[in-house]
């Protein structure tokens, strides 16, 4: 198991950050780059491996900042009045979808050089710059799937874990 968890996650070393996106609670980390045709024929530009939190999860920057989950239920920043009616789903609309594409867009090479696997299926993503990006399933709280790694090449990888174990 602990080898075929190794294999999946070596799939990541060496591949930079190169965007974040969300639905609703869960936050998709994308690495690397690869395009993806929509039966309609939009082609989307999206990453190579995506990992899929839906747990808490933490972006520590080597500076002392740092990028919560949480940010998700706060309105992002805006110049001017906020817009009257604000909607924390809405992908873009929140704190942490803000400062996340900011970070990514400010970070361009950042590469993924180790990852940790500790207990409770705990997460730590460490990249070249010294960012770390913990996923923090909490036992508290169950999930099915508090995170979920998978490849958009067309290979059908996928390995996840919840609160019954890893899925592989």
């Amino acid at each position: 198991m602990e080898q075929t968890l190794q294999q999946a996650f070596d799939r990541i070393i060496g591949l930079p950050l190169t965007k974040t996106t969300r639905n609703a609670a869960i936050q998709y980390f994308h690495f690397g780059n690869t395009h993806y045709t929509t039966p309609q024929g939009l082609v989307l530009d999206i990453g190579e491996m995506t990992l899929a939190i839906n747990c808490p999860w933490q972006v520590q920057q080597p500076d002392g900042q740092s990028i919560k989950h949480s940010e998700v239920y706060i309105r992002k920043r805006e110049a001017g009045l906020p817009t009257p009616v604000w909607d924390w789903k809405q992908p873009g609309s929140s704190l942490s979808d803000q400062r996340l594409m900011q970070f990514t867009h400010d970070n361009p090479n950042l590469v993924v050089e180790r990852i940790e696997q500790q207990q409770d299926y705990t997460l730590l993503l460490y990249f070249s710059d010294g960012t770390v990006l913990s996923v923090l399933p909490d036992p508290e709280t169950p999930a099915d799937e508090y995170w979920q790694l998978f490849s958009n090449s067309g290979d059908s990888f996928t390995v996840g874990a919840g609160a019954n174990g890893y899925i592989l």
